[in-house]
């Protein structure tokens, strides 16, 4: 077991963001899988920084870290801008840490490869995530070029439905980065069947 699984395995990723990036917590909200946060690395308006618990792990839905998920050294490097090695060096230097015995690294060994699959599911589901945004945000783009042609009472007897829709996809928009999962998912479900449906149409 390397210094870096030591790392990655006994330094929380909330810990770090307060320790690094100043952030506080609820602490209620810590014992969450996963949540919602303003990210500490740009000009955030709303919450757009994923801390997931559950793999000690984050996502910034603004392109922060490259645009890739982080973890607790990712942190140290963006809050600090230090080089990868040097964020090592600064967190083994911060928290005293040293080599695990032969028991930590089996137990270790076993929690890296249960976050890795855990991992790899998030990265599969937050890749669905972006993908429906994208969509989402096109389709809204069309709703509102077609609500400007809107000059008649004709015209909206027409498209005057198209105002419904698109306070829908606003409401799809804001569940798709809700800090509960459940509800991602569900959200991921209707927009699926709502993006088959106007396949093919244009508003």
């Amino acid at each position: 077991m390397s210094m870096i699984d030591q790392i990655k395995n006994t330094i929380s990723i909330t810990d770090a963001l307060e320790k690094y990036a100043g952030v506080n917590f609820f602490k209620a909200k810590t014992s969450r899988r996963s949540f919602n946060i303003r990210c500490p690395y740009h000009n955030d308006r709303s919450p757009s920084f994923t801390v997931y618990t559950d793999t000690n792990s984050f996502f910034c839905w603004g392109g922060c870290n490259d645009g890739k998920a982080g973890n607790v050294i990712d942190i140290v490097k963006l809050s600090l801008n230090l080089d990868y090695y040097k964020a090592v060096e600064t967190i083994i230097s911060d928290y005293g840490l040293t080599e695990p015995d032969s028991a930590q690294a089996k137990e270790w060994q076993r929690k890296k490869v249960n976050t890795q699959l855990v991992a790899a599911l998030q990265k599969k589901f937050n890749k669905k995530l972006i993908q429906s945004i994208d969509k989402l945000k096109w389709v809204e783009k069309l709703l509102n070029d077609a609500i400007s042609t809107i000059k008649t009472p004709e015209d909206l007897d027409q498209v005057g439905d198209l105002y419904h829709i698109i306070r829908q996809v606003e409401h799809w928009l804001v569940c798709l980065i809700d800090d509960d999962p459940h509800i991602q998912f569900q959200t991921l479900e209707e927009v699926n069947c709502f993006i088959k449906e106007i396949n093919g149409k244009v508003f």
